[in-house]
């Protein structure tokens, strides 16, 4: 009967990490390169049952202890591509990473959220203030005295007036999935994402004056969340009712009447 509690409030426990997951996806439904997450479930080892009976022990069967959230994972599909016409706002279409280093620690981080724009010192950065990153480093697209249309090519020539800048250098590694998220929007490389240099069949290009948007499916997202929450009060319901059942055998089995 204590088994079928616990079973119970473990899949209580995963449900309500997985519902976690999926309303941070519905919440970030309208946020440029979100990528959503998802859930990976596992059971517990399984205890097998023996029954004893006048002619030895015989097997019955196995018996399931409940499932644990193993782990997430982000799901790195593209996102649907809109046009915007503003000069500062970059695609990628392909598998590459916008590089840009943090101005709250320094740090390197990657992102697909091309929502750039230039701060009072002329540099590329994205919404928060993070510098893009170009082969030469911070990107300095708009300079004292200099001036002009800002042109960025497919290969991610950055061109000002009739001045070539910089080159936006977009980063690709052999395993996303080992890159660890750090945000909505921003990812940091492991040891075990591997980067890479730009691979053999790679045709990832950069396109001025797009968007790409979240990944997420809104209606897909709703109905998982409303399954999840209907499998929660089932098994809330589940535990209520061995509770009831051990409480009438403790009080009540055995009683002198």
């Amino acid at each position: 009967m204590l088994k079928g509690l616990y079973t119970a409030a473990s899949g209580m426990l995963s449900i309500a990490m997985a519902t976690d997951s999926m309303a941070n996806n519905l919440a970030n439904v309208n946020t440029v390169g979100f990528k959503g997450s998802d859930a990976n479930f596992k059971m517990f080892s399984e205890m097998f049952m023996k029954r004893l009976d006048g002619s030895g022990k015989s097997d019955i069967g196995s018996i399931a202890l409940g499932s644990q959230l193993h782990s997430t994972f982000v799901d790195f599909t593209a996102g649907s591509f809109r046009e915007t016409g503003n000069p500062l706002d970059l695609a990628i279409h392909g598998d590459g990473f916008f590089q840009v280093r943090s101005a709250a620690d320094n740090q390197l981080y990657l992102t697909k959220a091309g929502n750039f724009t230039i701060d009072q010192e002329g540099f590329l950065v994205t919404a928060t203030g993070d510098y893009v990153q170009g082969e030469d480093g911070n990107i300095q697209v708009a300079q004292p005295g200099q001036g002009g249309e800002i042109v960025i090519s497919t290969n991610g020539t950055v061109t000002v007036g009739n001045n070539t800048v910089d080159r936006i250098a977009l980063k690709y590694y052999e395993n996303n999935q080992a890159l660890e998220k750090v945000s909505d929007a921003l990812y940091r490389e492991t040891s075990g994402s591997l980067a890479i240099d730009v691979p053999a069949n790679e045709s990832s290009l950069i396109q001025q004056g797009e968007l790409e948007g979240s990944n997420i499916n809104a209606i897909s997202e709703l109905v998982n969340n409303i399954q999840g929450m209907r499998l929660y009060e089932a098994l809330q319901r589940n535990i209520r009712t061995h509770n009831e059942t051990l409480g009438k055998a403790v009080n009540e089995v055995g009683q002198s009447r």
